[in-house]
């Protein structure tokens, strides 16, 4: 492993490759180191990516000042801003214009898991155990 990507994961950022798309995700904070990471980031992969996912859902507030550096950056680089795709609600305070920002629902808990017990089972596990009784 590179020195480069061990200083990423130490500033709760991570990166990955998928179908020619760079992923970065961010985990609890966004302030200048991170936004340095990102823009070295953009810099380094941005030729040989076809879109990059900048996830932001667990930033709840990003530091003005990385959010100001990295519109700046933004502003004067080579890359089309439609590449850049932000998930999350903290998308809106680092994008640009031209920038996507997806909103991705959060998962609903899972209140009942069926065990067949039911009295009106609709997934069919009471159906099965009570034929394997029968056979």
């Amino acid at each position: 492993m590179d020195s480069a990507c061990t200083a990423v994961q130490s500033l709760d950022v991570s990166h990955r490759f998928s179908h020619d798309n760079l992923h970065i995700r961010f985990n609890s904070r966004f302030d200048p180191p991170q936004a340095s990471v990102l823009i070295n980031l953009l810099q380094r992969y941005y030729q040989s990516c076809k879109r990059i996912f900048i996830d932001v859902r667990e930033v709840e507030q990003p530091n003005p000042v990385a959010a100001a550096a990295l519109k700046a950056a933004f502003l004067h680089a080579d890359y089309e801003p439609q590449q850049i795709v932000f998930k999350g609600n903290s998308g809106f305070a680092l994008a640009v214009s031209g920038n996507k920002v997806l909103l991705v629902p959060e998962k609903k808990p899972e209140g009942h898991v069926c065990r067949g017990n039911c009295a009106h089972c609709r997934c069919g596990h009471k159906k099965a155990r009570s034929e394997s009784k029968t056979a």
